[in-house]
């Protein structure tokens, strides 16, 4: 299998997720907090890093900055785990180059199907490589990691200096021009799993929370309450293209989030999200109340997110955990999402398309 530097100061935590690495035959080096993983890192290159986010000395989003500056490890991805109770802070560290994200609690199913598919994406990108430029490769590989360092460095400096969430003033809209809108149907999962119960205002509360840190740490620029679904906002990137990429996983790390506050709270093991998400033009604004003051911010209607309200209501009607249109579908990234059934969404927008978690 493969050679794991697993990253994490707690002990028990350690301990456990070492055995379960070690059972799917993974080698596993162990280190206790970010500075001796980089330094064990550098002796001896892994081909897949584990991380905890909160240490003491160097955390987890700084040993991922260094890590992507180091050329001879630069490539090699990386897991963050965290605990729900921690903040959206954490989408610096992937920003800084982290490949995917895994809550606190997990399953060991989970942690091991995260590094599988990780490792099984990076064996294919190398024989791509190998395939099409066996002469230039060492060339291309040393090209691509000086660009790849340049641009986590940048990226990290970025975001340490720039706001989390985009400012909207009083009674103004802001537009995006082209923005990628997610709505999920959150707070209506949540009536049905917790009807009757007493600690129904305690689930909402972590279930929102567990939300939004999932939704922020992949970048959302706004998340909010809309009906009885939630709903995020992501900008284009530099060039004004709608990204998918921190979208789709911000979705499927949403499921997983939910679905842990679902079990460690009612026991529920079956229930999951209905999620639509699509691409196109998008407005906010804060309403203010005359008597009250602010009153929040709001979405403004419009085709982008009536469709992502559309896809999120078919989704559920379908049984499906994601719904995008087919227009998006072509246009997502290898190894980001598996295409599943199709159908009609209506007969002026065409065919949904589900979604499901990519397996490699």
């Amino acid at each position: 299998m493969a050679a794991v530097l697993l990253i994490e100061d707690d002990p028990h935590q350690r301990a456990f997720a070492a055995l379960v690495l070690a059972q799917a035959g993974h080698t596993v080096r162990e280190a206790t907090d970010g500075q001796q993983g980089l330094q064990l890192a550098r002796e001896q290159a892994p081909e897949l890093i584990v991380c905890d986010v909160v240490m003491p000395g160097m955390n987890g989003y700084q040993l991922v900055a260094a890590v992507r500056k180091e050329p001879t490890i630069c490539t090699t991805p990386v897991i963050l785990l965290t605990s729900l109770a921690e903040r959206a802070q954490v989408r610096v560290g992937m920003n800084a180059g982290a490949d995917d994200y895994l809550p606190k609690p997990f399953r060991p199913s989970e942690l091991v199907e995260a590094a599988e598919a990780l490792l099984r994406r990076r064996r294919t990108q190398y024989e791509a490589i190998a395939g099409s430029l066996m002469e230039d490769m060492d060339a291309a590989l040393a090209h691509q990691r000086e660009q790849l360092a340049s641009r986590y460095e940048t990226q990290l400096l970025q975001e340490l200096n720039s706001k989390w969430k985009v400012d909207v003033e009083a009674g103004q809209e802001i537009v995006f021009d082209n923005a990628v809108v997610l709505v999920a149907d959150l707070f209506s999962l949540l009536e049905r799993e917790s009807a009757g119960r007493p600690d129904a205002a305690e689930l909402l509360q972590r279930a929102h929370q567990a939300a939004s840190d999932a939704l922020y740490l992949f970048g959302a620029v706004h998340v909010l309450p809309h009906g009885q679904a939630i709903l995020a906002v992501y900008r284009a990137d530099t060039q004004g293209r709608s990204s998918l990429a921190n979208p789709l996983r911000s979705a499927f790390g949403l499921q997983t989030a939910i679905a842990n506050v679902l079990a460690a709270t009612t026991g529920a093991s079956g229930a999951a999200l209905a999620i639509g998400m699509d691409t196109g033009p998008a407005g906010l604004v804060r309403l203010r109340d005359p008597l009250h003051g602010d009153a929040g911010i709001a979405p403004v209607p419009g085709p982008t997110i009536q469709r992502a309200q559309a896809l999120q209501a078919l989704a559920r009607a379908q049984g499906w955990q994601l719904a995008v249109t087919a227009a998006v579908a072509g246009e997502l990234p290898p190894n980001l999402g598996d295409p599943g059934r199709t159908a009609l969404l209506s007969e002026t927008e065409g065919t949904a398309v589900e979604l499901r978690r990519p397996r490699s």
